[in-house]
């Protein structure tokens, strides 16, 4: 069976927790209306700040930082404007505040009507 699959990408955006608040907003802005995103922890080459314990007794140097994992599938002609709202939304410049990894999607399939392809987004 042939599928007419149009170009469909899909955008994987970790960024700080912090930021994910900006992000949402800026997807909405361009007209994104759906994705998923999750509470994850990573590491990478930002510093980690110092946190006081519970009790307040000690310091001590978390070994992961809180991230947000956004899951985003838009149509080719979308992704790079997704991509810049992300950033612009998410990044203050210096290194470690995330990536974002892209990536072709063969097919779509909408659980409810059934539908394959890009009519399902």
């Amino acid at each position: 069976m042939e599928l007419d699959v149009k170009n469909l990408k899909k955008i994987e955006a970790v960024i700080a927790l912090s930021k994910l608040g900006g992000v949402v907003a800026a997807l909405k802005e361009i007209g994104v209306g759906g994705f998923t995103f999750y509470n994850s922890v990573g590491r990478g080459q930002i510093t980690r700040p110092e946190r006081v314990s519970g009790r307040g007794t000690s310091v001590f140097t978390p070994e992961f930082n809180a991230n947000s994992m956004i899951v985003i599938v838009v149509k080719d002609s979308m992704a790079d404007k997704v991509v810049e709202k992300i950033i612009s939304s998410a990044s203050t410049g210096l290194a470690g505040e995330g990536k974002i990894f892209i990536s072709e999607i063969k097919d779509a399939v909408d659980v409810g009507s059934k539908e394959h392809g890009d009519s399902t987004l």
